[in-house]
């Protein structure tokens, strides 16, 4: 059962309660039936280098360690309790070779560490509910080839009938059995779309067969309908980002968290390959159809310096803005951008940002993320773009500097 579902039950259990107690019958306080991880560290003397990712049922602990033996301490739902303890010393990754390496000069490290997610089970202080989380520990090399032929899917109980049932496609890679998750603006969308019902193709962003290699990554600007438009999000272009979505209705910008952390060699160049098709009518943020316009996608990587200010770059118009904010160090764009239904290839050099010079010491104290975009319509954060528009993505590849 889904955490808005036991809320509910929570109300009515409090409305029962409140209807006993003006009958004089005094009953004791219902016993909280959420069974959550809230929080995660490392200890007094964290390790942590950002702070970590908390899904429905996954934990992704960015750290900055070689010690494979960690004791992760969990803030948990009132009364709820955790299986192992919080606390528990427990293996998270093993060091082995690093199988993306093909060359001796290609830049990437011998080795990797290979990840070992450990389980840890919550049960409810009622004892009626339990949630089983995987927790990851993410301080590896950078992966230097995405395929987009991996998929996990959304689940949620969209029907309140006690089956979760597949919403959106999540995407992610592997690097020597460390998951690298991509993020995208399913999560705002499913509010807008769940009236109509969608399969999962019908989001934004989805995978689709014919890739270069394989399967690939489908991109398409959609119409959010009426709640949308209530929202002030009438469109949603698809997009796919190394990051996190976050959702906040109120600047659906912001909720785009661009970065992962950052430990290689300075990357030299982004190649990759594209097809993409406009929509037909390009509007702006009240639906209007824009003169003359014409849309268009964006794809781009940054590097760029991690402070306390700005954990992470967004799609906001401001010190976090992932085009213009003065933290990126490096930056890869596509320019010569075109319209075409055939596989096309692109190889774009990183050129420094801001005045800025790779540093090699901020890269292994952990201080650097990576963020690779790409979007349906490349003025999609501000609403504008045209319902249709497709871009697929497929086979990027990193060039790093050889050691």
């Amino acid at each position: 059962m889904n955490k808005t579902v036991r809320m509910m039950g929570r109300v009515f259990l409090f409305a029962v309660a409140m209807t006993a107690m003006l009958s004089s019958c005094i009953k004791e306080e219902a016993l909280n039936a959420e069974a959550d991880i809230t929080g995660v560290s490392l200890g007094a003397d964290s390790l942590l280098i950002r702070e970590p990712e908390i899904t429905n049922n996954e934990i992704t602990i960015y750290a900055n360690t070689r010690d494979s033996i960690l004791a992760p301490q969990f803030t948990l739902t009132e009364g709820a309790t955790i299986e192992p303890a919080s606390g528990t010393k427990r293996q998270f990754f093993k060091r082995v070779p690093n199988p993306q390496k093909t060359d001796e000069y290609d830049g990437l490290p011998d080795s990797i560490d290979e990840a070992t997610p450990q389980t840890y089970t919550v049960t409810s202080q009622d004892g009626a509910w339990k949630k089983t989380y995987t927790v990851r520990i993410a301080n590896n090399a950078t992966p230097a080839d995405f395929h987009f032929d991996n998929i996990r899917y959304y689940m949620y109980d969209a029907d309140y009938d006690g089956t979760d049932d597949p919403l959106f496609q999540i995407f992610y890679e592997k690097i020597g059995g460390q998951q690298v998750d991509w993020g995208s603006g399913n999560p705002g969308v499913m509010i807008t779309l769940m009236a109509n019902n969608p399969k999962p193709t019908d989001y934004p962003t989805s995978q689709a067969d014919d890739g270069v290699e394989g399967k690939c990554a489908k991109l398409t600007t959609v119409s959010t309908g009426a709640l949308g438009a209530m929202f002030g999000a009438p469109i949603a272009a698809g997009n796919i980002f190394l990051g996190s979505f976050s959702v906040n209705m109120g600047d659906m910008a912001a909720s785009t968290h661009f970065g992962i952390p950052f430990f290689n060699t300075k990357p030299l160049s982004l190649t990759g390959y594209y097809k993409y098709q406009p929509g037909t009518t390009v509007t702006d943020k009240n639906m209007n159809p824009v003169s003359g316009a014409k849309d268009d996608f964006a794809l781009y990587a940054v590097v760029f310096e991690v402070t306390k200010d700005v954990p992470w770059l967004d799609g906001t118009d401001t010190n976090k803005s992932s085009t213009k904010s003065p933290n990126i160090v490096l930056k890869a764009e596509l320019t010569n951008r075109k319209a075409t239904n055939e596989w096309t290839k692109f190889t774009i050099p990183f050129e420094p940002m801001n005045g800025k010079t790779f540093d090699y010491t901020k890269m292994i104290e952990g201080k650097y993320s990576i963020a690779i975009v790409a979007s349906s319509s490349k003025d999609g954060a501000k609403f504008q773009g045209a319902v249709g528009s497709t871009l697929y993505i497929d086979e990027f590849h990193i060039n790093y500097e050889a050691y």
